[in-house]
């Protein structure tokens, strides 16, 4: 196997946010305000906002876009750097818990130094997703960083998979994607004739059992180690 695709949530890194937390919609009100005093209150239009830009069953929203507008309400103007600050702030006062999992960092330089091509395919906002990449230093083990925002769709629409397919010239026969979501990963994956790993996670959605999906893709496990020997042996053929 040549090329490694990973979804990042839930599969290679571990996150808490809670964006209800009463602490959490002051300090971002707040803030908003200060940047644009013409903002009548953050939340509402947020969300307005967000539902105005939902087009379709996968269809994927970019906040940036939507922080940008909130910003630039009223006939306020700011730039681009002050629109991707404000959106870290609301991620960072949102985010409770960051980190790789344990293994992964292992995992991902094991297989690059086996010559293996390495991939990200998720379901995310870049505006969030890029930094925290940063943070966990992992950027340097991926060829390539693909995030539905950018996109305009998220998994599991098979057009996202075909995309990173095309874009990076991946053979699916000599691909295998790895994520956390039945539904999202492995699914998706399939229907776009990857070959599939499933890791069942702590954020894996609840719905989903491990005997159920073991018949339908092609590796499935509860444990990381397990994922980490089958993907490393994938590398040696």
């Amino acid at each position: 196997m040549q090329n490694f695709v990973f979804d990042l949530y839930g599969t290679l890194v571990d996150i808490k946010t809670d964006e209800y937390a009463e602490k959490f919609r002051k300090k971002v009100t707040a803030y908003f305000l200060r940047l644009n005093p013409a903002v009548p209150d953050f939340f509402p239009l947020y969300e307005k906002l967000c539902a105005e830009r939902v087009k379709g069953e996968y269809a994927e929203i970019d906040l940036y876009e939507v922080f940008r507008d909130i910003l630039n309400y009223g006939g306020n103007t700011v730039d681009a750097k002050t629109v991707q600050k404000a959106a870290l702030y609301f991620r960072r006062k949102s985010r409770m818990r960051l980190k790789a999992y344990a293994g992964a960092r292992t995992l991902l330089k094991r297989l690059k130094e086996r010559g293996a091509r390495l991939f990200i395919l998720t379901n995310a906002q870049a505006c969030f997703t890029v930094d925290e990449l940063k943070r966990l230093k992992l950027l340097k083990y991926f060829e390539g960083v693909e995030i539905s925002s950018d996109f305009g769709m998220k998994k599991p629409a098979p057009e996202f998979f075909n995309y990173i397919a095309q874009k990076y010239s991946l053979d699916v026969e000599n691909t295998v994607y790895t994520g956390n979501d039945f539904n999202a990963d492995i699914l998706g994956a399939k229907s776009a004739g990857f070959k599939t790993a499933y890791i069942k996670s702590n954020l894996s959605p609840e719905s989903d059992c491990l005997e159920k999906i073991k018949p339908a893709a092609d590796f499935a496990t509860d444990n990381f180690k397990t994922l980490y020997g089958y993907l490393v042996s994938l590398s040696e053929n």
